[in-house]
C-alpha cells in the first residue's frame, strides 16, 4: 500500500472516529462541556493545575446536567470528579475522591484529556458558542465591562490601562500582544475579538494565540485583566478581574 493511500486511510479513521464522538453526545450535553472547556482553559492560560478551576456540580446542574449525564461522562472517561472539602480559611482548593458513581452536593467536575478533546470537537461547532448561556463568562465580562467601563490600549507609551490603572508596558516590541491589544481597542474592547494574527507559514495558528494569549497575562504590574480563548482556537475574549484565583490543587486519600 502506498504510504499516501495508508495516511489518507488513517485520516478517514480519525474523521470517522470524531464524527462518532460527536454523534454520541447528546444535544443537551453541549452547554456543560462548554462550562467545562471554559475552566480548562481558564487554568491552562494561567498555568494552574486543572483542579484550581474545577466546575461546581450546581453549576453544572443549572446548565441541565442530570445525575445520569454525569455517569455517563464518567464512564466514558470524559471527566473526573472529586468532593471538595475546601474550608473557608483554605488558601487553595482541597478535593476527596468518591466512587466513579457517587455524587455529592460538594462534588467538582474537570475534563480528562479525552473529554478536553470531545468538548474543543463540540464547541468549535457555531451553533453551540452562539446559544444563549447567561452564566457563562463572556456574558460576565460583557456586563463587567459595560459597569466599571472598559481598558486602554495606548499605543504611543506602549501600555494597557484599566480603571486609570497600568495594567501592562511593553519595553521591548511584542508584536503578537500589541496586535491583540489594538485590534481590542479598534473594536471599542467587545467581549470577543477573532484572532487578529496574520497568518504566517509554517506557524500553527491556534498554538501561536494561545501562546499569545498567555503572555497577555504574564507580567501584569497589576493583575486587572485575564484574556481567555473562546473555546474554538479562533478567538480572543477579555474580562476584568474581579477576585484573584490563587487556589492550588489538593486531593486528600479516601
Amino acid at each position: 500500500m502506498a504510504l499516501s493511500d495508508a495516511s489518507a486511510q488513517a485520516d478517514n479513521r480519525a474523521a470517522r472516529a470524531s464524527a462518532g464522538r460527536r454523534s454520541e453526545v447528546r444535544h443537551h450535553l453541549r452547554d456543560a462541556l462548554w462550562l467545562l472547556l471554559q475552566a480548562y482553559e481558564y487554568a491552562e492560560e494561567l498555568d494552574q493545575d486543572v483542579w484550581s478551576f474545577a466546575v461546581e456540580l450546581h453549576a453544572l446542574r443549572a446548565a441541565h446536567l442530570t445525575t445520569s449525564d454525569l455517569r455517563w461522562l464518567a464512564c466514558k472517561y470524559y471527566v473526573e470528579h472529586a468532593s471538595e472539602t475546601t474550608k473557608p480559611q483554605d488558601t487553595r482548593r482541597h478535593f476527596r475522591r468518591t466512587g466513579p458513581a457517587t455524587f455529592v452536593d460538594e462534588t467538582c467536575v474537570v475534563l480528562t484529556p479525552s473529554g478536553l478533546a470531545l468538548a474543543r470537537e463540540i464547541c468549535a461547532e457555531g451553533a453551540t458558542i452562539a446559544a444563549p448561556r447567561p452564566r457563562t463568562a463572556s456574558s460576565r465580562s460583557s456586563i463587567a465591562s459595560t459597569r466599571i467601563g472598559r481598558p486602554k490600549w495606548d499605543r504611543d507609551r506602549r501600555q494597557v490601562r484599566f480603571d486609570g490603572r497600568i495594567v501592562k508596558e511593553f519595553k521591548l516590541p511584542s508584536p503578537n500582544q500589541e496586535a491583540v491589544l489594538m485590534a481590542f481597542e479598534e473594536e471599542g474592547w467587545p467581549a470577543r475579538i477573532d484572532d487578529p494574527l496574520t497568518p504566517t507559514a509554517n506557524l500553527d495558528p491556534r498554538r501561536r494565540l494561545h501562546d499569545t494569549i498567555k503572555a497577555l497575562n504574564r507580567n501584569q504590574k497589576e493583575n486587572l485583566l485575564r484574556f481567555m480563548g473562546d473555546g474554538t482556537g479562533e478567538g480572543i475574549r477579555w474580562e476584568p478581574v474581579l477576585e484573584t484565583q490563587t487556589a492550588v490543587l489538593t486531593i486528600s486519600p479516601d
